[in-house]
């Protein structure tokens, strides 16, 4: 089974548990910045993304950041082969940052709270091994789903841990549930366009994901040409682009 036939569920009491772990900070700051700031991601992620996506940030002037589950690396999934050691490697001499997924990309609101940890420093050794050099800083949630005794668990070498619910970070927030916008789906471009623009007024933090970069994406992917007119407009609006760990370092005091 793929890691996207997997749905997290739906139900009323999933979904009420769901907003209560939203509004539950763990690890609680207020984030101001001078400009504002823009961190492109790519979940999972896919050979494309490290190809393809890391071209087109570079070309831009850019780097971004990559979350990687280990026990993904050299298999195939929907969204085309998956990263492996050569990868990892390559993107860190560009200057972009690798971040943490569980190992085996579970959901982490499923599980028992020391299990997702478990397997945070299980997939943080495995990366090291394949040439990540140092300890990931940043981290993404499976799905986008958590709990609040696995954010309020979450080590301090975890600067930061992200979901996947809309928003602009700025002002008050939960480090350990950033908020970010999905670069695919539905009216993807309206959504994101409409938050740039917000970010830019507020000299906020926008954090966008995707999956693939390929002139024909997957559905949990992003065109080619899309991401460079995103990376074109967050330049005209005065953005700078970062990984997630120097976007969250530039935070004033």
């Amino acid at each position: 089974m793929s890691v996207f036939a997997y749905t997290p569920p739906r139900d009323a009491l999933s979904k009420v548990r769901r907003r209560a772990t939203q509004w539950r900070a763990a690890r609680p700051a207020t984030l101001k910045f001078e400009q504002p700031l823009l961190s492109i991601c790519f979940d999972d992620f896919p050979v494309s993304a490290g190809e393809a996506g890391a071209r087109i940030l570079e070309a831009h002037g850019a780097r971004g950041t990559f979350y990687a589950a280990a026990g993904m690396a050299d298999t195939d999934g929907p969204c085309g082969r998956n990263f492996n050691q050569r990868d990892i490697t390559r993107l860190l001499d560009a200057g972009h940052e690798i971040g943490c997924h569980t190992f085996e990309h579970a959901d982490c609101a499923r599980r028992p709270t020391f299990e997702s940890l478990r397997s945070f420093a299980k997939n943080r050794d495995t990366l090291n091994e394949m040439g990540a050099r140092e300890p990931a800083r940043s981290l993404a949630y499976p799905y986008g789903e958590t709990t609040y005794a696995l954010k309020k668990g979450l080590p301090p070498r975890f600067y930061s841990a992200r979901g996947v619910l809309p928003g602009v970070n700025v002002g008050r927030v939960d480090l350990t549930q950033l908020r970010a916008h999905a670069l695919f789906g539905y009216k993807w471009q309206t959504r994101v366009n409409g938050a740039l623009k917000r970010a830019a007024k507020r000299k906020g933090w926008l954090i966008a994901f995707t999956h693939d970069i390929a002139d024909a994406p997957s559905p949990w992917g992003t065109r080619s040409q899309d991401l460079d007119a995103l990376l074109k407009q967050a330049h005209a609006l005065g953005f700078t682009v970062l990984p997630v760990t120097a976007a969250l370092e530039r935070r004033l005091p």
